[in-house]
């Protein structure tokens, strides 16, 4: 028995905004510059990206396993204590805070046919975003979508800093789901990773499709289920909804 889909969520990372390249380079420069100010401490650049690479192989390490994403203020913490510097509470929270505003240097841009597509969406369908988060907390995101004039479209928002667990964490789809007043069944959830936006929608019974126009994950043996249909470009998806609601 075929059900109508009345809601949809999308991830925001390389699926709704596509980001800037950035001059890894640079922005540790740039940490380095925030973090002697806070501590009037001269550091080693190459110490610190070294200690840099761990942090973010930590992250992921907790991210894949623990299914939540550390915040900043925990990555920074992390990273003074693999360089074995000491913050004060004020030299922390100012170092947390220039971490959190990074991405602003280099803001993303809204992927190629988002905006239209959800235009279109908001007149027949309940939109929520359902994202991971990095360093860059939710509070930033929003304001990102404001900027893009983006955030009027969705009913809910859910960022994993905010609610303290990640995708394919359940919660991170049942609480979006409940905002919506929406069955997992009349639901689809659009994202580019497969081990979390794929594998998360499918497990509490939502449909899951796979954008390709950024990135492209690839399938693996041990992923528990493919998505039910792949776009290249967002104008693609409309389509795609009228066909499994006439079904």
């Amino acid at each position: 028995m075929s059900h109508r889909i009345t809601a949809i969520t999308f991830d925001f990372w390389s699926t709704l905004y596509q980001s800037q390249s950035v001059n890894k380079v640079e922005r540790i420069k740039k940490l380095k510059a925030s973090l002697e100010e806070a501590t009037q401490t001269e550091l080693d650049l190459a110490t610190l990206t070294t200690a840099v690479q761990e942090t973010w192989a930590q992250w992921n390490h907790i991210w894949q396993n623990e299914q939540r994403t550390l915040t900043a203020n925990e990555w920074v913490h992390i990273l003074t204590r693999n360089i074995m510097l000491p913050l004060s509470p004020l030299a922390q929270a100012k170092v947390t805070e220039a971490m959190e505003l990074a991405v602003l240097d280099y803001p993303p841009s809204v992927a190629a046919g988002a905006r239209e597509m959800l235009a279109e969406l908001a007149q027949d369908y309940r939109l929520a975003i359902i994202s991971d988060t990095g360093v860059t907390p939710g509070r930033i995101l929003r304001h990102i979508l404001t900027d893009s004039d983006l955030i009027g479209y969705f009913h809910h928002l859910t960022f994993s800093d905010e609610i303290g667990v990640s995708k394919p964490h359940p919660l991170a789809f049942h609480s979006t789901l409940q905002a919506l007043n929406a069955l997992p069944h009349e639901a689809v959830h659009v994202g580019d990773l497969l081990r979390t936006d794929i594998a998360g929608a499918k497990a509490v019974g939502m449909k899951a499709v796979q954008y390709i126009g950024i990135s492209q994950d690839e399938l693996t043996p041990d992923l528990p289920a493919a998505p039910d249909a792949v776009i290249e470009h967002h104008d693609q998806f409309r389509p795609l909804l009228a066909q499994w609601n006439r079904s």
